[in-house]
């Protein structure tokens, strides 16, 4: 499978949007309400303005696939990760991760630490995680009140 990524540029934010708001999407994610309109784009053009945040795009023969996003603490890089929901479960997550390291280490020097935070009840996020080489290092344990 040959994914490239790209930059995420301004006119991504709708596809980008209705990816993130897919009830799939938000059932993986740590925020799993549903996002307004408004609220994304003005999240996705400040994120397009960060310097300590990288939002790319994954594509495969220029169609995009998935989003993949690196946030730089210090000398560790946060991951997160997702796609297209109509494209689960077809290997693209593994791929586009591999290439997420990848582009790190041409893109953004000093860092020494690519982490992932997975909720326990998403095992397939677990198995791309480990499938591009990450290994479990840390569980948290939280209690809502």
């Amino acid at each position: 499978m040959n994914i490239s990524l790209r930059l995420a540029r301004a006119d991504d934010a709708e596809r980008v949007f209705a990816w993130r708001n897919d009830p799939s999407v938000r059932s993986a994610s740590f925020d799993s309400r549903e996002i307004a309109w408004e609220e994304h784009r003005a999240w996705f053009l400040r994120t397009l303005e960060r310097v300590d945040r990288s939002l790319l795009i994954a594509e495969q023969e220029e169609k995009p696939v998935g989003v993949v996003r690196f946030d730089v603490v210090d000398e560790v890089v946060e991951v997160s990760i997702f796609l297209d929901p109509a494209l689960t479960g077809q290997g693209y997550g593994t791929t586009m991760l591999r290439e997420g390291v990848t582009w790190v280490r041409r893109n953004l020097a000093g860092v020494h630490t690519l982490r992932a935070k997975v909720k326990p009840d998403n095992p397939a996020s677990m198995k791309i995680f480990e499938n591009a080489g990450f290994s479990e290092s840390l569980r948290v344990y939280d209690l809502n009140l």
